[in-house]
């Protein structure tokens, strides 16, 4: 077996100096591997009886049969009658001037790390040191059983040859010459400049780079060209990796660095490759709220709006349809080269349904559909080819004052409307349902005859409620003839003063539900208005009975002869 004996800080012939001839307690002697226990190694130092050393001492590494070593007597007569020695002490006795000179001179020595051991390491310097975990490097140790056996450089930080204690720190040394080289480094960083690293640490964000004793932050946008969502599927810690700087700002001495802008950029060409309005294959490799990201070959991704995702169904989140890792063939339908943007489509693979019910559902045809969904200014309703039209308010009842769909209708209703439009490159579609109807308001010309009953009174005339559901109005001044001819208006007050005293006519009172006959005398389509009149009505009337009692020969009435029926027509 391999001795472990440190024979580099003092020769054998300089221990044997120092013995005498009779081994005494305190002196050093040189021994010779002769035997072995259960829990010591016997030595002959020249004593009647071999001496013993405790096999603590040695730890895994055992001299020998026949090696020499150096050992302190302790006692004479130790256990069963053996003197007992010890090599361990014998070694620091020698080393210990020579390593306490080493720390004077700069603190840093070689060791070698033998044993892991409670709260740190044991390491060998020519004494036995003790190197706390957390001063073996300045990282967290994840794995400390990989440093036992290392040789290493360490600091040694506190030495008390009365308590025979060592102190050391590998991480001092670590840090001391990454200080040095941190400022050499520097020194010399420019942007633009490539340089080779290690990867050091690992986080969400990106990862983080030593370029020579100064770490840099790879964020994790320009690790590659492609889409990164963990760094460590890429890198890991100890990778060696080409960096190019992208910004040093010498004041904060903060560093960002970039790998993918040493690679070839996926979006040179990219036109040619992917012409407008190809179909490409692909893989989802992320969604959103707002659509889904498809990726068309490695470092180019697109975007499949939510809009684009389906010509029919009501889509609101993309997750319900696609999922991350699913591949699929989308239409290419634009791209923004200086953004870096590629819009798909994956609806536009297939047919459109509103190029369908354009064919099927011309304007003006009648269309069967289920209402689906109800806002204020309409109701959309589902037709047989899937596409969605829109049912505007104003579009459901020619007569009725209808402010929302949902007077009349409920989501769920079979309906039958009139198309009114269709646009498949706008993907509009409007339906009526008045429409399937004659406009009333067509019905009626001027000096038609109507009956209808009274809906409301006012100061200025009366409301009236016709058969076809129209509302027309009655002014005051077209009630009746007597209240025309003797109202308050300014030419009755002086037509009498040339007369005399005026004649008190009470003015007709009409209450709501009274059935009311007239005249139609105005007609407004625009504002969908028409204005009635009794008294017009009555003079047809009058005009009527006189051709019936006259022998069908046309005479003048009074108001024909004085004038009157045209002075108050106008």
């Amino acid at each position: 077996m391999e001795s472990t004996v440190m024979t580099e800080e003092f020769s054998m012939d300089e221990l044997l100096g120092e013995s005498t001839a009779a081994a005494q307690p305190g002196n050093i002697v040189e021994g010779t591997v002769v035997g072995q226990t259960d829990s010591h190694l016997l030595v002959n130092v020249g004593l009647k009886q071999e001496a013993a050393i405790p096999l603590k001492e040695f730890g895994a590494n055992l001299p020998a049969m026949g090696d020499k070593l150096p050992l302190l007597v302790i006692r004479v007569s130790g256990p069963e009658g053996r003197p007992l020695v010890s090599w361990r002490q014998a070694r620091e006795r020698k080393n210990w001037d020579v390593v306490a000179a080493s720390a004077e001179k700069n603190g840093v020595v070689d060791g070698r790390i033998v044993a892991k051991v409670k709260g740190g390491f044991s390491v060998d310097i020519g004494l036995d040191a003790f190197m706390p975990a957390s001063q073996v490097d300045d990282k967290p140790v994840n794995n400390p059983d990989e440093w036992v056996g290392k040789t290493v450089q360490v600091k040694i930080i506190e030495m008390d040859k009365a308590k025979g204690n060592v102190l050391v720190s590998r991480r001092r040394v670590v840090e001391g010459e990454k200080a040095v080289k941190r400022v050499e480094t520097l020194g010399t960083l420019q942007v633009g400049q490539v340089l080779a690293g290690r990867v050091t640490g690992l986080t969400t964000f990106g990862a983080f780079v030593d370029i020579g004793g100064v770490e840099g932050l790879l964020h994790v946008s320009d690790i590659a060209w492609t889409r990164v969502d963990k760094p460590e599927t890429i890198l890991k810690a100890g990778d060696e990796v080409q960096v190019k700087i992208l910004k040093f700002d010498p004041a904060t001495n903060r560093i960002s660095l970039g790998r993918k802008q040493l690679m070839a950029h996926p979006w040179e060409g990219i036109e040619k490759r992917f012409p407008m309005g190809s179909t490409l294959h692909g893989k989802v490799t992320g969604l959103a709220e707002f659509g889904a990201f498809v990726e068309i070959e490695p470092g180019v991704e697109g975007l499949i709006h939510i809009s684009e995702l389906s010509w029919t169904e009501r889509v609101k989140r993309p997750h319900g349809l696609l999922k991350v890792g699913q591949e699929v063939d989308v239409k290419l339908i634009g791209i923004d080269r200086e953004k870096e943007k590629i819009s798909l489509s994956l609806r536009r693979t297939g047919a459109s349904p509103w190029e369908e019910a354009a064919k099927l559902f011309p304007v003006g045809s009648k269309v069967e559909g289920e209402v689906t969904h109800i806002a204020q200014f309409g109701a959309f309703v589902k037709i047989p080819s899937g596409v969605e039209a829109l049912l505007k308010t104003q579009d459901i009842s020619w007569t009725e004052k209808i402010t929302s769909p949902s007077q009349v209708l409920k989501v769920g209703d079979k309906i039958t409307a009139v198309v009114l439009e269709v646009s498949p490159s706008q993907e509009k579609m409007s339906l009526g349902l008045k429409q399937l109807q004659q406009d009333p308001m067509r019905t009626l010309r001027i000096g038609q005859e109507v009956t209808g009953t009274v809906a409301k009174v006012a100061e200025f005339g009366v409301f009236v409620k016709l058969e076809a559901g129209i509302e027309g109005l009655i002014r005051s001044s077209e009630m009746t003839n007597e209240r025309s001819m003797f109202g308050d208006g300014p030419r009755d007050r002086d037509r009498d003063q040339n007369r005399g005293p005026r004649r008190e006519v009470e003015m007709p009172k009409f209450t709501e539900g009274e059935p009311i006959t007239a005249s139609v005398l105005k007609i407004n389509k625009k504002d969908r208005k028409v204005e009635l009149s009794i008294r017009r009505y009555e003079r047809e009337q009058e005009r009527e009975l006189l051709k019936k009692y006259s022998g069908n020969v046309a005479r003048p009435t009074l108001g024909d002869a004085t004038g009157w029926d045209e002075m108050l027509g106008k």
